[in-house]
């Protein structure tokens, strides 16, 4: 019987306090059944917290109602970044094992992003960030800085002040199309599309935000087969008008492949990527090269790169498990995930010398960084030769960025709260083949030391 009563109670209290009762006025009807016994003190206080539960969603449907659409679907992301990073490297043709380029640096990268779902099939993404003075940096200096990231040229482009204003740049501007769950376009200065094994930065640094479209087709057909596709174009040089040069470089980049699981616990991805740079050889950015691809004299005295990168074929997998020791270790160690993977890459249009280009490496613990207690630890080896790739494009962490290089990166990842992790790598990297003549050192290893704090929302 009492509880017929208090399910009365509780449905004339909702329905007065739905329609017109303030809440000051339902909190005063509950304490008088409570004086009166019809209702006990947790009951009471249950009552109290369902009503002010409901009134919240009622005034939070109410008052998202009464805004537009486009406002509904936006969305406030960013990132910040404090590192302190420290190159040890023996510059080319000194006396052996002497590291005579020695230094410390700190600095911050500050990403903020817009994201609109203007529609049920557009959205529209902008991102700002800090000016880092190249496609492959949004790191800013601390203590003023005054050269191009790449150290390359002394050339002051933001400041030369101690404490100086860092500019900000459009980071990222695009807009994305998705007429069904198979097919997603996207077209504008974007987040980069093309997919590498294990997001090791190949061939791509992970700043650059490419120019161009993409359209992506994916098709899950089970669990164990999911086909992806994409066709993407890109703009790398907007060239003036002259006699000689009648076409801007473009990228024009296919890839394919599949991905799922091999068995519950077991899964994998594997893709194939042909890259057909159009006219590379009419274009040498001096102020982004790194100098490591082979140029040749061109038109009127132009310096212009002497192979072509138009038949770039990249192989890629990856395979992992989850929980792959189950309970063989002791407690309270625990590997959620481990897996390894690969790429493979050839410049066909060059030649067999000085083409190629792979990695290897294998990672393990947790699949996202998220709270305290994940954690992964990475590592791979990398080999990128002369010409397997245009020098403007790789990972500027990895020896500046320069093709002509091999070594070693390993990383590892903490998480230390939600949305707050701590990384620290190691790169030991050098040059992979010697071109001069010189009789002394042909050996330039770098040693970069990298640790970052990292906060997100």
């Amino acid at each position: 019987m009492r509880k017929i009563v208090l399910t009365l109670v509780a449905a004339m209290v909702l329905s007065w306090q739905s329609s017109s009762f303030a809440a000051s006025s339902v909190d005063a009807l509950i304490q008088k059944l409570e004086d009166k016994g019809i209702l006990t003190n947790q009951e009471a206080a249950q009552l109290k917290d369902q009503v002010t539960g409901d009134e919240q969603t009622n005034e939070q449907a109410t008052f998202k109602s009464l805004l537009p659409d486009w406002i509904n679907g936006f969305k406030l992301s960013g990132d910040f970044r404090f590192r302190t990073q420290t190159n040890y490297r023996k510059v080319p043709l000194t006396a052996a094992n002497t590291y005579n380029f020695r230094q410390t640096r700190e600095r911050i990268r500050a990403r903020l992003n817009f994201e609109d779902q203007i529609n049920d099939k557009f959205k529209i993404v902008v991102g700002i960030a800090t000016d880092g003075g190249t496609p492959r940096s949004n790191n800013y200096t601390l203590g003023g800085q005054t050269t191009k990231e790449n150290g390359n040229t002394t050339t002051s482009f933001i400041d030369t002040d101690d404490f100086g204003k860092p500019a900000l740049v459009l980071n990222k501007a695009y807009a994305v199309y998705t007429p069904n769950d198979m097919i997603t376009a996207m077209v504008g200065k974007m987040d980069n599309p093309i997919w590498e094994a294990a997001g090791a930065s190949f061939f791509w640094d992970p700043d650059i935000t490419p120019e161009g479209g993409t359209i992506q087709i994916q098709k899950k057909i089970n669990d164990y087969i999911t086909p992806f596709a994409q066709e993407t174009v890109l703009d790398l040089h907007d060239l003036a008008p002259s006699t000689t040069v009648k076409t801007d470089p473009y990228m024009m980049v296919t890839q394919g492949g599949i991905k799922g699981n091999l068995t519950d616990q077991v899964y994998y991805k594997a893709g194939v990527t042909w890259y057909d740079i159009n006219n590379p050889s009419h274009y040498v950015d001096t102020t982004l090269s790194t100098g490591t691809n082979t140029t040749t004299t061109g038109p009127a005295g132009t310096t212009i790169l002497k192979y072509n990168f138009d038949d770039v074929i990249v192989e890629g997998a990856e395979i992992g498990i989850n929980d792959p020791f189950g309970d063989m270790l002791p407690s309270p160690i625990y590997i959620p995930q481990a897996g390894v993977f690969g790429d493979f890459a050839n410049n066909y249009s060059k030649g067999d010398e000085q083409s190629k280009a792979w990695e290897m490496g294998a990672y393990v613990g947790n699949s996202a960084i998220n709270g305290w207690g994940t954690w992964k630890l990475s590592s791979y080896y990398k080999v990128l030769e002369r010409d397997s790739w245009l020098d403007v494009l790789p990972d500027d962490d990895f020896y500046s960025g320069d093709t002509d290089t091999k070594g070693w990166r390993s990383e590892l990842d903490l998480g230390l709260a939600k949305n707050v992790w701590f990384v620290m790598s190691y790169f030991n990297a050098n040059v992979f083949k010697y071109y001069g003549t010189s009789t002394m050192s042909k050996s330039a290893p770098d040693n970069t030391f990298q640790m970052d704090l990292n906060l997100k929302f």
